[in-house]
């Protein structure tokens, strides 16, 4: 993603090919909810009318900007956790040696493919925290960008909640799988409370 545009990206997902798929399109998502974040951040720092919340609007900016490169790279780890997983599942069975060792190149490559859309789910979790503080503190001529960051932020993480469903019936270790399944309906959940305030916010501002 980091060498090419978004329309050759929006290309390579159309293709009838399994990646880029829905895990590495979440984490972009998520990376475009911290940027429109980063650009509130930017229009309210230095501006005497919020001095009084500049030092945090600048925490909160390098936040953002640290969770949009780790979103970012995701794009890319979810194609090649994928990746893995089609190698495994390419491994020679014909043997026994062979079935136990592709077996377990398997059941790594699913928990990796996992792992990854977990991190993203927390990543994207973060950005809309602090969207919704920016929301209450920063430049409101900004608060709209900010409202659809919010709302891609927890497209991101729904989007990876989904992902990590898809695989854990594939998991052969259960407590891995549930451990994945209770933390992404943890971060769904608290991500739903956080758009609820953010859309009254708007709601309550127009």
């Amino acid at each position: 993603m980091a060498k090419e545009g978004m329309r050759e990206f929006a290309d390579r997902v159309a293709e009838a090919s399994p990646f880029p798929g829905g895990g590495s399109v979440a984490a972009l998502a998520g990376s475009l909810a911290a940027a429109l974040g980063e650009m509130m951040a930017g229009l309210t720092e230095g501006r005497a009318k919020y001095s009084n919340v500049d030092s945090r609007v600048r925490e909160i900016h390098q936040e953002l900007k640290d969770a949009r490169n780790e979103l970012q790279d995701l794009v890319q780890q979810d194609t090649a956790a994928f990746q893995s997983f089609l190698d495994a599942m390419n491994l020679p069975k014909s043997l026994e040696k062979e079935k136990a060792v592709r077996s377990e190149a398997i059941e790594s490559a699913i928990k990796r493919a996992t792992e990854t859309p977990i991190q993203t789910a927390r990543a994207a979790l973060q950005v809309l925290e602090r969207l919704r503080v920016l929301i209450e503190i920063g430049n409101p001529n900004a608060r709209g960008d900010v409202a659809v960051g919010a709302q891609l932020a927890c497209a991101a993480l729904k989007g990876a909640q989904y992902n990590v469903l898809c695989n854990i019936p594939g998991i052969k270790d259960r407590a891995f799988a549930e451990s994945g399944r209770t933390e992404v309906a943890d971060l769904a959940r608290r991500a739903q409370e956080i758009l609820q305030q953010i859309n009254s916010m708007m709601m309550e501002g127009s």
